[in-house]
């Protein structure tokens, strides 16, 4: 487990069962993530609205998906507010701002973060409205798989779900590759620990029970088990005496 403030930006974490990357620095004791894949498949908005304060989506991050991620042993009080940006792609300003404990990236964020934000097969979520327009205002800004920014009608039930979070920068997180290395290290062991005591118990029987060729590949393994257990014994005598 590491402290959140201590991961460079782009590194990926776990908490409350979900994966994500670290997007920026600590700012007033947060830090910006985002989910490396999507969550699900599901529309921005049932009514077709691309306002995010309307949105059928904000509901669901900030109710049921944030219920699960605490479900999952994260700390509620761990998810700050985090002020969104509602500008349109048009330059219009009408829908203001939203604070969230949960929310999804604006286009603004996704180019300042591109870099290090995982691309997917997906196309996926913003919450940047086209336009505020009545005439464009079923349209959202989405990400394709290209990386480049789209659009589509915010009741299209097909673009993926990546959750942006505000996190507290003083929890602790767990790092993927590091657990993996610890699971394969317990196998490895386990995996050990049972070749040893088959060969232990195959070792205690006469040849002539196994037959010659088991016989003599069974003494053979256990014999280079002997040798490296003898030579690990004499690196660590040399060594004392150095």
């Amino acid at each position: 487990m590491k402290k959140l403030s201590t991961l460079q930006a782009g590194t990926h974490f776990m908490y409350g069962g979900v994966e994500w990357v670290k997007l920026g620095k600590v700012v007033s004791g947060g830090v910006l993530a985002l989910s490396v894949t999507c969550i699900s498949e599901q529309a921005f908005d049932a009514e077709n609205c691309n306002d995010w304060r309307k949105s059928s989506l904000r509901r669901e991050l900030n109710g049921p998906f944030l219920d699960a991620l605490v479900s999952e042993g994260a700390d509620r009080a761990a998810f700050m507010d985090w002020e969104s940006d509602l500008t349109a792609d048009d330059g219009m300003t009408d829908y203001g701002t939203a604070t969230d404990k949960i929310a999804l990236l604006s286009d603004g964020l996704y180019r300042q973060f591109r870099a290090i934000i995982p691309l997917l097969d997906d196309w996926f979520w913003t919450l940047t409205p086209w336009s505020c327009k009545e005439e464009y205002k079923a349209y959202v800004r989405i990400v394709d798989s290209s990386g480049a920014l789209d659009g589509n009608s915010a009741y299209y039930g097909h673009n993926g779900v990546r959750p942006l979070c505000y996190l507290n920068s003083e929890i602790l997180v767990s790092i993927p590759e590091e657990d993996k290395e610890a699971e394969r290290n317990t196998y490895d062991e386990a995996v050990s620990a049972a070749r040893d005591d088959i060969l232990n118990m195959l070792n205690a029987y006469p040849v002539e029970v196994w037959g010659d060729a088991l016989g003599a590949a069974v003494a053979s393994l256990f014999r280079a088990k002997l040798d490296a257990a003898e030579i690990s014994e004499e690196e660590k005598a040399k060594a004392a005496e150095g």
